[in-house]
C-alpha cells in the first residue's frame, strides 16, 4: 500500500480554521497551499479563550511554544452578579486536571500568528492578496481562479473562508446567516495601567482572574491578554430589536444599559469607546458541508457560524481543521478514498457542531436571565461558591459527586462532551469505524480485513 504524498490540499481562508486545515493536512502528508483574501495574515477582534478541546491541538502541533507567555493561565474564573455579589466560582487548576489541558487567554492576533509560523514550518504554501471569486468542479479536480486572475488547481478544496464564504455561497447559495436574537457585543482591550490609574479599586477585583458580571438581559467579560499586559473587555446586551448587521451606537447610550450595575465594572466600562454594536449571526443546519463530488468541503464559521457564548467559533474551527487533516491522512496512505473522508467528516462533525451551536444559545440564556430564573440558576450554584468562601483547599471535593455548575464557558465537567474532546482520536475511531464496518473479519483473528491493511500498510510504509 504505497504512500501517496502528491495529494494537493487547496484551502480558501487564513483564519484560525484554516491554518488548523493546514497544518494537520500538512503533518498527514498532503502538500498544502492556502489562499488568503487579505494582503497580510492576520486578525482582527480583541481576546479569545482556548478550552482544553483547541488547547490539547496547540500543544500537539508545538504551537505554545510559539506563542508562549502571551497564552495565559488565570488564578481564578469568578461570576459576579450585577450588584457584585458572587454568584459562581471556578478554578482553573481543577479544570486542567479534570480535562488534562489548560484553558488559555490568548489576543486573537497572537493566537493566529502562532498558528501561521506553526504553518510555514510545516511547508504550507501560504499565498496573501488572493481572493477567490471563481469556483470550478469536475470529479477530476477543482480550480479556483483569483481577482488577479490566477488559476490554482486542487484534488481537495477547503473552504474556510468565514461567514461571508464565497465557496458556501458558490455550492449552496440559498444557505444564508441569520441573526436568531437580539443580542448585540461589544469588544475592546484596555491597558491594565490605565484601569488601576483611573479606577484603583479594580486592583482588588482583577488579580489575574476572569471575572463576570451577569444581570438582567446582559453580561460583561474581563480577562488578562499579553503576559498580562492589557485587559480583555467582552460585554453583550439583549437589544430593543433583532441586530442584523454591525449598527452605529451613541457611547451614552452603550454606558446606559447597564447603569446599575455593580460601580467597578461600570467606571472600567466608561474608560472603553464603543461606538458599533456587532450582531451574533449563525447558520442553520447544513445536510453537508460538501459538493456532489466530495472535493470542496466547508469547515469553520462557513459552515456553522455559532453565537460567542461559550467561546467556541474559533475553536469549533480548529476541531475541523485537525478531524479533516486526520481523515485526509488515511485517504493519502490509501486505506479511504478522499470521498470517504470527506463523508466520515460530515458525519461526525455535522451533529457535533450542532450540539454546540444549541450550548452556546443555552449558556447566553443562562447568563441573561432575568427574575425566577435567574434566582433559581443562583441558588443552583451557590454551593461552588460556599466551599471556595470556607477556604476548602480543593473545593471540589465539598461538592457531591452529582454537582454540575451551570456556568458552562469555564467549567470543563459541565459540558465534557464539547470540552474533552480530542478531534483528531475522534476522527482515527471514525476511520477505524469504518473500516471494521465495510471490510470481512477474518475467522481466525476475528479482526477485520480493513483494520489489517491498514497496519500492515503503516508496516510497509515505514519501512519504505
Amino acid at each position: 500500500m504505497p504512500l501517496t504524498s502528491n495529494l494537493h490540499v487547496g484551502i480558501c481562508g487564513g483564519g484560525m480554521g484554516g491554518l488548523a486545515a493546514a497544518i494537520a493536512a500538512a503533518r498527514a502528508g498532503a502538500k498544502v497551499t492556502l489562499l488568503e483574501a487579505a494582503r497580510e495574515l492576520g486578525e482582527i477582534g480583541a481576546g479569545i479563550q482556548v478550552f482544553p478541546n483547541a488547547s490539547r491541538l496547540l500543544i500537539r502541533w508545538g504551537v505554545d511554544k510559539l506563542i508562549g507567555d502571551n497564552l495565559i493561565v488565570v488564578d481564578e474564573a469568578n461570576t459576579w452578579a450585577a450588584d457584585g455579589s458572587l454568584i459562581a466560582h471556578f478554578d482553573p487548576k481543577e479544570g486542567l486536571k479534570q480535562s488534562g489541558f489548560p484553558h488559555w487567554l490568548v489576543r486573537r492576533d497572537h493566537l493566529h500568528a502562532g498558528l501561521t509560523e506553526s504553518a510555514r514550518h510545516h511547508g504550507v504554501n501560504l499565498v496573501v492578496g488572493s481572493r477567490v471569486n471563481r469556483l470550478d468542479c469536475t470529479q477530476e479536480g477543482v480550480k479556483v481562479t483569483t481577482t488577479q486572475g490566477t488559476a490554482y488547481e486542487f484534488d481537495l478544496l477547503i473552504g474556510s473562508d468565514g461567514i461571508k464564504s464565497f465557496i458556501r455561497q458558490t455550492l449552496f447559495p440559498g444557505v444564508v446567516p441569520q441573526a436568531a436574537s437580539t443580542v448585540a457585543a461589544f469588544r475592546g482591550i484596555l491597558s491594565y495601567d490605565e484601569v488601576f490609574n483611573k479606577v484603583p479599586e479594580a486592583r482588588h477585583l482583577l488579580r489575574n482572574t476572569m471575572d463576570a458580571w451577569i444581570g438582567p438581559n446582559g453580561y460583561i467579560l474581563l480577562y488578562p491578554l499579553s503576559a498580562g499586559a492589557e485587559l480583555n473587555v467582552v460585554t453583550l446586551f439583549q437589544m430593543d430589536h433583532i441586530v442584523e448587521r454591525p449598527e452605529d451606537m451613541n457611547i451614552d447610550e452603550f454606558r446606559h444599559l447597564y447603569k446599575d450595575w455593580n460601580p467597578t465594572a461600570r467606571k472600567i466600562l466608561e474608560l472603553v469607546n464603543y461606538t458599533q454594536k456587532w450582531p451574533l449571526l449563525v447558520l442553520p443546519p447544513m445536510k453537508t458541508w460538501s459538493n456532489e463530488f466530495k472535493n470542496v468541503v466547508l469547515l469553520g464559521d462557513a459552515a456553522h457560524a455559532m453565537q460567542n457564548h461559550m467561546a467556541q467559533g474559533a475553536a469549533t474551527a480548529m476541531e475541523d481543521g485537525a478531524f479533516l487533516g486526520t481523515v485526509i491522512g488515511d485517504a493519502i496512505r490509501g486505506n479511504i478514498t478522499l470521498s470517504e473522508a470527506i463523508d466520515l467528516y460530515e458525519k461526525q462533525r455535522i451533529p457535533r457542531v450542532w450540539v454546540k451551536q444549541q450550548a452556546s444559545f443555552i449558556s447566553g440564556t443562562l447568563n441573561m436571565a432575568t427574575g425566577e430564573e435567574a434566582t433559581r440558576r443562583n441558588r443552583a450554584s451557590a454551593p461552588e461558591v460556599n466551599a471556595w468562601s470556607c477556604n476548602v483547599v480543593r473545593p471540589s471535593d465539598a461538592l457531591p459527586p452529582t454537582y454540575r455548575s451551570w456556568q458552562m464557558y469555564c467549567t470543563p465537567t459541565s459540558v465534557p462532551g464539547i470540552l474533552y474532546y480530542d478531534a483528531e482520536g475522534d476522527a482515527d475511531n471514525a476511520v477505524c469505524e469504518y473500516l471494521q464496518s465495510t471490510t470481512r473479519m477474518d475467522d481466525a483473528t476475528l479482526v477485520t480485513d480493513g483494520l489489517w491493511k491498514r497496519w500492515w500498510g503503516v508496516i510497509d510504509n515505514n519501512g519504505m
